[in-house]
C-alpha cells in the first residue's frame, strides 16, 4: 500500500510540474525564439548533427565560416588566436529572433567538435518551461543553490537557465533560458528529473559538484 501511495504522489507531481511548464509556454514572451528553438531539431539539417548546413564532426572550423558568413540573415565574427591557432567564429542573427549567438571553435583545418557547439539567447527571449512544454521532460535536472544557474538536459542538448529569485534555490519553469550546448557525454551521476519541485541541490550529486 506504501508503494502505491508513493507511486501515485510521484505520478502527481511529475503531471503538476508539466502543466506548470504548459502554462508557461502558453506565456509565451516571444513566439518567434521558441519557433526557431523548434526548428533546430527539424528538417534534414538538424541538431545535434547538423546546424545552418554545417555538419558536426565533418565539416572544419574554416568551412562553417564560409557557411554562416554566406547567410545574409547573420552578422559573423572570425576571431583567431595567435598563441594557439585556433578560430572562435560568432554568427549572431540579423532577423527575427535577434539577439541570439550561435558559435563554434576549434583549429580552422579540423572538424568542428560537438562540445564546441553553443548557442547563447538574449535576456528574456524564452523560459525554461516553454522549451520543456515545447521538446518534452529533461533527462536529468540540477542546480547548487538559489544564486547559482539550472542546468537541465534534453537529448544531446544541455540547457543552462538563469535563477529564478522567486523559486528559493528550487527549479522553477519561469527561470530564464541563457544557453544551449551541444553535449554527447553519458548521464553520470546527474540526479533524475522529477519535476519543478525537486531540490537538485540536495543531492549527492550537487553536494560533491557544488562542494556542499
Amino acid at each position: 500500500m506504501r508503494r502505491l501511495r508513493w507511486s501515485l504522489l510521484s505520478a502527481a507531481i511529475l503531471s503538476i510540474a508539466m502543466l506548470m511548464a504548459r502554462q508557461v509556454g502558453a506565456q509565451a514572451p516571444d513566439s518567434s525564439a521558441l519557433a526557431w528553438l523548434k526548428g533546430l531539431y527539424q528538417g534534414a539539417c538538424a541538431l545535434p548533427e547538423c546546424w545552418q548546413g554545417i555538419q558536426i564532426g565533418q565539416t572544419t572550423v574554416r568551412e562553417a565560416a564560409a557557411l554562416l558568413q554566406a547567410d545574409s540573415t547573420l552578422r559573423v565574427e572570425v576571431l583567431r588566436s595567435r598563441s594557439y591557432g585556433t578560430w572562435v567564429v560568432r554568427s549572431y542573427r540579423q532577423a527575427p529572433p535577434y539577439g541570439i549567438e550561435v558559435g563554434l571553435s576549434g583549429l580552422p583545418d579540423e572538424p568542428t567538435a560537438f562540445h564546441k557547439l553553443w548557442i547563447e539567447l538574449p535576456e528574456g527571449a524564452l523560459r525554461i518551461g516553454e522549451v520543456i512544454a515545447a521538446l518534452g521532460a529533461p533527462e536529468w535536472a540540477w542546480l547548487c543553490g538559489a544564486d547559482s544557474p539550472a542546468f537541465y538536459r534534453l537529448g544531446a542538448l544541455r540547457f543552462m537557465a538563469k535563477p529564478d529569485r522567486g523559486a528559493h534555490g528550487r527549479l522553477s519553469p519561469y527561470a530564464p533560458l541563457q544557453r544551449i550546448d551541444v553535449s554527447r557525454y553519458a548521464r553520470r551521476d546527474e540526479p533524475l528529473w522529477q519535476g519543478f519541485t525537486y531540490r537538485a541541490r540536495q543531492t549527492d550529486f550537487a553536494k560533491r559538484f557544488c562542494g556542499k
